[in-house]
């Protein structure tokens, strides 16, 4: 079963939105004690959090836009790190269970 955080803030910064997708690919920080996404690729710190209510990141990533570089898998080290980012906040990680794979008959 993959485990996946909630998000519950969302960067709307104009300049950010105008920037290619990062599609999952970083863009993950800590705000408010709460996981945050900014979906603009090499984005500066500039950002303007919105509450999200909590959604699964997939549901943030601009899907459509083009992206900037090849993405690749998020790495052991990556999810470590943000392990202790949460921790070392007193962020909360928050599970919920992957999609369906049920087929239609």
């Amino acid at each position: 079963m993959a485990n996946r955080a909630v998000i519950h803030f969302e960067c709307r910064a104009p300049e950010h939105l105008a920037l290619p997708s990062r599609r999952g690919a970083g863009g993950l920080t800590v705000h408010d004690r709460a996981w945050a996404y900014c979906d603009g690729d090499g984005a500066d710190d500039a950002h303007e959090w919105i509450a999200s209510g909590g959604v699964p990141i997939d549901l943030l990533i601009r899907w459509s836009r083009p992206v900037a570089a090849p993405v690749g898998r998020v790495t052991a080290a990556q999810t470590t790190a943000a392990q202790t980012a949460a921790t070392k906040t007193g962020a909360t990680i928050e599970k919920t269970p992957p999609p369906s794979r049920k087929r239609s008959r």
